[in-house]
């Protein structure tokens, strides 16, 4: 990576980090879950993970952990959360904005195999903060995993589109 190109991309982290950090605390301050937090991604993140990551009732099978670190290289304008209750991690949500800038997409949700809590509705608080930090119109989460979870996304307010494989909500 030339000089230029590292220093530009080093001053997009800083100022979309900015961004997600007022994301974050924009949404820890509409929390209504006592001892509920959202957090960005971090080591304590990925310590937590460890402990459900092998759990034989996990949906899917990302690696947090390497998956996250092509991430952060390649978005620095990415949006990034981890849930939690007290100190038992809740799940990991990742995202970018769309090629436009029109919007949010959300293309890596997982909650944890043991958690009971509403991830999607926690995470939403950060990612409709982002979106509407960045001036984007509309959030999307990429590739629901099964018809069950895209009905549960259609539930809470999303639209199904069917030609970009998404769950759509529009930001009023």
């Amino acid at each position: 990576m030339t000089g230029f190109k590292l220093a530009m991309r080093e001053e997009l982290e800083r100022r979309y980090g900015e961004l997600r950090r007022q994301s974050i605390l924009m949404a820890n301050q509409a929390l209504r879950m006592p001892n509920t937090r959202l957090t960005l991604v971090d080591g304590a993140s990925y310590e937590a993970f460890r402990r459900w990551e092998n759990s034989p009732n996990r949906l899917v099978d990302w690696d947090w952990p390497t998956s996250w670190m092509s991430w952060k290289m390649n978005y620095p304008k990415r949006f990034e959360c981890a849930t939690w209750k007290g100190n038992r991690l809740i799940g990991f949500a990742m995202g970018r904005p769309t090629y436009q800038a029109t919007g949010l997409r959300l293309d890596y949700i997982e909650k944890s195999p043991e958690a009971s809590e509403p991830h999607l509705d926690l995470t939403y608080l950060a990612l409709y903060a982002y979106a509407t930090l960045l001036g984007a119109t509309h959030v999307k989460i990429m590739n629901p995993i099964n018809k069950d979870v895209r009905d549960y996304y259609e539930q809470k307010g999303f639209k199904y589109d069917l030609k970009s494989n998404s769950c759509i909500r529009r930001i009023v």
